[in-house]
């Protein structure tokens, strides 16, 4: 390749993901719903960054979460019920 090719050479810009959460609330009844894009040139680059986001925004709560790639299908779902003990699980 030229110097000129290289230059016009398509940039690969990582194809847009959508997350999806419902983290659940302290309070009875709270639900807070995020929907955001992701980044990831693949499936793995996408689904590593989907975990730790969803990681990030359940904070110790509950919750559930799926991947959709540009085609709207599933790659990754995950849902985390919070520990015994805790006032979110109701049990004691």
């Amino acid at each position: 390749m030229t110097g000129q090719e290289i230059a016009m050479a398509p940039i690969e810009t990582p194809v847009p993901y959508r997350l999806q959460c419902i983290v659940h609330r302290e309070s009875a009844g709270g639900i807070i719903i995020h929907d955001e894009q992701i980044p990831g040139a693949t499936d793995e680059a996408a689904v590593a960054t989907a975990k730790a986001r969803f990681t990030q925004l359940l904070s110790g709560r509950s919750g559930s979460a799926a991947l959709r790639d540009p085609a709207g299908r599933v790659v990754w779902s995950a849902r985390q019920t919070p520990p015994p003990g805790t006032v979110e699980s109701g049990i004691p």
